[in-house]
């Protein structure tokens, strides 16, 4: 089968009092938005083989400042995201994130058309044994992106 990676994909991983995913994709960006779906549907009891739903709506620009580390950019800007769907009782679909500057962009847009009701409320997402790492391919250099995040539930 060898080790390319064509998409990008999640799965739950377990952990002693809270949840997590391990988010894989591609690309940087597409890492931040596989995770962002992982998150969401975490919260809102789908399976990594469901779709999240309402896929229309109005646009959002989601924008934080660069730090040091990816890894903690992607902390910071999942708070973000599950903070507006939370307070807005909505799904956010991200179409696109990228680094400018000192900044991290993304846009999409944010649904709340349909009655969303949560499953579970994650009070955070953590720093606790957060990882991002290359995903090495079988001709060396990188495949693409892994991330592994814990969700405070």
């Amino acid at each position: 089968m060898g080790n390319q990676m064509t998409s990008s994909k999640w799965q739950v991983t377990p952990t002693t009092a809270d949840i997590g995913f391990v988010a894989e994709s591609p690309t940087i960006p597409g890492l931040f938005i596989v995770s962002s779906v992982a998150l969401q549907c975490i919260r809102l009891g789908f399976e990594p083989d469901e779709h999240l739903p309402l896929s229309t709506g109005e646009k959002i620009t989601i924008v934080i400042d660069k730090s040091e580390r990816i890894d903690r950019d992607l902390v910071a800007w999942l708070e973000e995201i599950n903070w507006v769907a939370e307070s807005k009782s909505a799904v956010i679909h991200i179409h696109s994130v990228r680094y400018e500057e000192d900044k991290l962009w993304s846009e999409g847009t944010v649904s709340s058309s349909a009655p969303v009701e949560p499953v579970i409320e994650i009070k955070a997402v953590t720093f606790h044994e957060l990882e991002l790492s290359s995903i090495p391919s079988v001709a060396g250099g990188k495949s693409g992106y892994r991330a592994k995040v814990i969700l405070d539930v």
